[in-house]
């Protein structure tokens, strides 16, 4: 029996149309593969040459100095994970959906050339694991050797977050904007950011956020 064999141009409109099927299953996964071993190899590259001896900036001011170490502003911080997926509620057509997946790789991207080419390194405070709390803020600082602190992702992202649910709903994204702010304060009391971290995370967003929505309605599907 003869069997048709595809040609080339319909080989590459089923890849296509099963690529368009589950692209809002590949591009989360691609992003948080790539840019979570990106961001981990990053730190910990600059870790070794840390102790290689090269010379890494330490930007704490008196405020720093003067926020206490809180560590149950830990769960504040640890928020931040689940926080940046919400915007999955919105991914109800598929150029909001593309606007967001490259407003979070520019802004790791961004940040990724501030961490290789500005090398600061956190001050962070000895911590003795006898709370829940503390036991949570160790096994941050020992999977996080606080390299990739300038400019601040929890920021960055957290804004970017909030802004998006603006454009969709004034309340709900005041309200995250709230949560971003609360987010942000976090990584100060858990000293795992400088106050200038805080606030080149948030310029890091207010640049890229008017380019990827540039021109975008935000209209259900």
């Amino acid at each position: 029996m003869d069997s048709k064999v595809p040609s080339e141009d319909e080989v590459s409109s089923k890849l296509t149309e099963a690529y368009l099927r589950y692209e809002k299953f590949i591009i989360p996964v691609f992003l948080v593969t790539f840019l979570s071993f990106g961001f981990y190899y990053v730190d910990w590259h600059n870790h070794l040459l840390w102790k290689e001896g090269m010379k890494f900036y330490e930007l704490d001011t008196g405020i720093d100095r003067a926020i206490p170490f809180v560590p149950w502003f830990i769960w504040l911080y640890l928020l931040y994970y689940p926080f940046c997926f919400t915007p999955i509620v919105l991914l109800n057509n598929r150029d909001t959906f593309r606007r967001i997946a490259a407003g979070f790789l520019m802004e790791f991207v961004l940040a990724f050339i501030v961490f290789l080419t500005f090398p600061v390194k956190m001050i962070r405070p000895e911590v003795t694991a006898s709370s829940l709390s503390t036991k949570a803020v160790a096994l941050l600082y020992s999977i996080d050797p606080g390299f990739n602190v300038f400019p601040s992702l929890h920021v960055a992202n957290s804004l970017f977050v909030a802004l998006i649910f603006y454009r969709y709903s004034k309340p709900v994204g005041i309200l995250f904007m709230l949560i971003a702010v609360l987010i942000s304060i976090s990584t100060l009391y858990v000293k795992q950011h400088y106050l200038f971290d805080i606030v080149t995370g948030a310029l890091d967003t207010l640049m890229v956020y008017p380019v990827v929505f540039r021109g975008h309605r935000p209209v259900k599907a």
